[in-house]
Parts: C-alpha cells; structure tokens; sequence
C-alpha cells in the first residue's frame, strides 16, 4: 500500500484540464519506471503497450483529465472571471481556494460575499457561476501580465491521510483510477500474459470523451475495460444509489456492458475472493464505455468502479484497498478472458 499511496498523492498533486496540465507526464514517468513501452499522445491521452504472446488486443482506459475552470475575462481590480470546464458544483465554490495555472502558478481564493451583507433572499440561492471571481491578491497590471483568457484553474486541494486506508483530495475522479490502471501495467509487465495490452489513460472524458474515442478506434483491440469512479455512501442518497468505501471495486452491469464480460469479472471476483459490488447501467454509462463500446463494428466493453465519496469536489475521498482490489480483480479478469475462445 506504501507505494500506491505515494502514487495516488503525486497523481493527484497534478494538474490536467482539457489540455493543459503536468498530469501526462507523471503518469508517463510512473509507467517508464517498469520498462514499458509508453508515450504521450496528440491528443494529451497517455498510451503504454505490453505485448501479448497472440493478437487477442485488450484495452484499459481511465480518463486523466480533472474538472476545472479557465480564465474567461480580468476586471479593471485584477478579479479573475471564470468559465467552468466539466462538471463542476457551484454550490460549494464560495470560499474555495484554488490555482491559476498561467506563467506562474498562483494560489487564489474564490471571494464569497461576508454573511452580514447578504439578504436573507440571497441566503436562499446559489451564486451563479458568473458573478463569481478568484482573488489573487495581486493588482490589475500584475495579474495581466501572469494570466491570459483561456488559462486554466484548479481546485488546490491538499493530499489528506484520514483514518486507515483512507485518503481525501481533489482530482481523485479520475486519478483513483489512473492509479489502479497503473499498478495493473506494473503487474502485467512481470507475468506472462496472452494479450496484447493497451493502457490508454484518455484525454478529456469530462468534456469531450476525445481519447476514448480516438484510441478505441485506433489501436487493434477486441476488448476493453473502463476503470472510473463511481458514487460513495451519503446520508441522502439511496441504497441503490451508492456504493460503501472498503467494500470492494463495483461491477457495472447493463445495456452497454455485454453479460458475457460480466459474468466473467464476477467469477473473477469469486475465484480470487474479492469482495464487490454491483452497479446497474441501465443505459449510457457516464464513462468512457459509452464512447469505446459503440465504436468501430462494437466493441465489447466493461466497467470497472472504483466508489469515491464527494465526487467533483476537492475533497473527494477514496480507500486504497478499493483500488488495489480493482487492481487485482482487472488482472484476473484479463487472465480468464485470454483462457475463452469468444467473449462478447
């Protein structure tokens, strides 16, 4: 677990919205460490490659990119406007701090209004994102000089060791799961294995899916596994609304998802007593299977999740045994499908 905790905190550590950011790199100096074949591509995905004994090809995705904002425009006081990228809460911004990733990284906060002067009918709203501003501290002409429109602003989030295994920090959808695709490359790399495997960690899931995409339709795969997070337990939530922390990876189960492959990961999870839980998927998957599955003439795909709790905040919060398990179940699972002639 020591290294994997040292690997989540440095994924995390790092910046990757829509282009921009240092997150490509990390990954690509963690994957280089084993010897493995690995690049970074055009598009900002990371691509490392294993090669298999046969032309079975077996793909493994997990998005890089974080949720965000850029620079949408500087006052005349050096407040900065900003425009979100992906799925960000508003509700929580007021009072945040955050990074503005220009010629210099700068910490700055989001400026919230002091309670005295807010009306009680603006207690009961949401600030909308466009009358919100980052403080830098710095005046007009400083911050114009640093920052350009279209730079990029992070969450600032701190790496926190919780009680146990578990750890809280921005950015842990999806770098949860980069971890776990990562660790599953070092294992790969030193068993022998019948597949060719194409790590793939995609490039802008939280807006566009556009490594899903491309590398799905690129590379000679027959198969792929999604890794992403999925929702953690909150007192408002139903049961079959989340999935406890410490209980093991989630299974997705669904239209999209081919029974076959599921059936599969779950004896995987049984042989290898793995404990797991199971997600329905009724329809589209909100992951990158909705871009790779459909893809080309089809291409079989499932979903492995990862439960996080506090999704799209900097204080996400996730157990390292859920992703050392994904870890061990995904290995497995690429064992049993090398051992059946036709999946899917």
């Amino acid at each position: 677990m020591e290294y994997l905790d040292e690997l989540l905190e440095k994924l995390t550590r790092a910046t990757g919205i829509g282009y921009s950011g240092t997150i490509q790199d990390v990954i690509l100096e963690e994957l280089q460490k084993y010897q493995i074949e690995s690049k970074i591509e055009q598009d900002g995905s990371v691509y490392s490659h294993i090669k298999g004994e046969t032309d079975i090809g077996v793909m493994i995705a997990c998005h890089s990119d974080e949720v965000g904002f850029m620079v949408s425009s500087i006052d005349g006081a050096g407040r900065i406007s900003l425009s979100e990228v992906g799925g960000v809460d508003v509700r929580i911004l007021p009072g945040q701090e955050v990074v503005v990733h220009g010629k210099e990284d700068v910490r700055g906060c989001i400026g919230a209004k002091p309670p005295h002067l807010v009306t009680k009918e603006e207690r009961k709203k949401v600030i909308p994102l466009e009358k919100l501003f980052v403080d830098t501290g710095f005046n007009a002409s400083k911050v114009k000089k640093l920052f350009k429109i279209g730079d990029s602003i992070s969450f600032c989030g701190t790496y926190t060791k919780l009680q146990g295994d578990f750890r809280s920090v921005k950015s842990l959808d999806n770098r949860a799961s980069v971890a776990c695709g990562v660790l599953v490359m070092k294992t790969l790399s030193k068993i022998e294995h019948k597949s060719n495997i194409h790590f793939i960690a995609t490039s802008q899931e939280e807006y566009t899916g556009l490594g899903a995409r491309i590398h799905s339709f690129r590379l000679p795969i027959q198969y792929a596994v999604v890794i992403d997070v999925t929702f953690g337990e909150h007192p408002d939530l139903s049961e079959h609304e989340y999935f406890p922390l410490n209980k093991g990876p989630v299974i997705g189960r669904g239209a999209t998802i081919p029974e076959k492959l599921y059936a599969l990961l779950v004896a995987s999870a049984k042989e290898s007593e793995i404990p797991y839980q199971i997600e329905p998927l009724p329809t589209y998957t909100g992951t990158d299977a909705d871009y790779i599955a459909f893809n080309r003439e089809g291409i079989p795909t499932c979903i492995i999740g990862i439960p996080v709790r506090y999704m799209h905040t900097p204080v996400e919060t996730v157990s390292l045994k859920d992703i050392d398990r994904a870890r061990r179940l995904i290995v497995e699972f690429i064992k049993r499908l090398e051992d059946k002639q036709k999946v899917g």
